[in-house]
């Protein structure tokens, strides 16, 4: 099992050093300290990663052309312009809700009271308090683990016992969707798998169970998708590969960095 840090009041940063703490710059302040890449660095320089979220950000830039007024006598590029301003507001807006959304999870996980946070998010708190109401143990919250082995680090939402089985937990906010037959509900990804699974190896090597908790960041709506050890497992061996992929796009491979 590997140890864990303990980074609560910390930020995800893109390289860790082996002590668990951020390293602060790109990759070439990282090779000078030997310092692990992040989970979510070496998925978004291997592959898809992130193309949830970029064709989220496309849609917000076509909903912002499709209800800015055009003024008159505007040119194209400036037009454009303000397209992307517009559409740029609802980024930003959205990131500063998952914030606030993880930080009220991470109070229920604390036993604190949320205060003045739960203001304007009163259904999110609600629906994760009712979650939570599984959780009979908390292993680590909000922590740095590396993996020195496979030469990653990254920070884990929540390791628990949910129902007395010890799990990861992941919570991410997304945007539910009404299918044809009614129901309302989230999308999850690979990439969601590849990131439990490098977390869980990062805790032990014996194999656990995961689950990502969704969270409709309007509505307050919850959702889990629940993976078995199995599954785990078998993409835990693909993420394996993808470090592989990472360290020669990167030439770089902090397990042979001596100090």
């Amino acid at each position: 099992m590997a140890p864990i840090i303990v980074t609560a009041k910390t930020e995800s940063a893109h390289y860790y050093l082996k002590s668990g703490e951020s390293c602060h710059g790109d990759l070439r302040s990282a090779r000078k300290v030997g310092a692990f890449p992040s989970v979510t660095t070496i998925l978004g320089a291997a592959g898809p990663s992130k193309q949830g979220l970029m064709n989220w950000k496309e849609e917000q830039a076509i909903l912002s052309a499709l209800s800015l007024p055009r003024n008159d006598g505007e040119a194209d590029g400036d037009f454009a312009k303000r397209v992307v301003l517009d559409s740029r507001k609802e980024v930003e807006a959205a990131a500063i809700r998952g914030t606030q959304i993880h930080s009220l999870a991470e109070i229920i996980i604390n036993g604190e009271e949320p205060g003045e946070l739960a203001k304007g998010y009163e259904p999110h708190f609600a629906s994760l308090k009712e979650w939570h109401k599984d959780v009979t143990k908390v292993h680590a919250s909000e922590s740095v683990m590396v993996n020195e082995a496979e030469g990653y680090a990254g920070r884990v939402d929540l390791i628990c016992d949910i129902n007395g089985e010890i799990e990861v937990v992941d919570f991410k906010t997304r945007k539910f969707k009404t299918d044809a037959k009614g129901v309302s509900k989230a999308s999850g990804y690979e990439t969601d798998l590849l990131q439990l699974s490098a977390y869980a190896y990062a805790f032990t090597d014996e194999g656990m169970a995961c689950r990502n908790i969704l969270i409709d960041p309007v509505t307050g709506q919850l959702q889990e998708i629940r993976y078995t050890a199995e599954q785990v497992a078998q993409a835990f061996d693909a993420f394996t590969s993808i470090c592989k992929v990472w360290r020669w796009l990167k030439k770089y491979d902090p397990r042979e960095v001596k100090l």
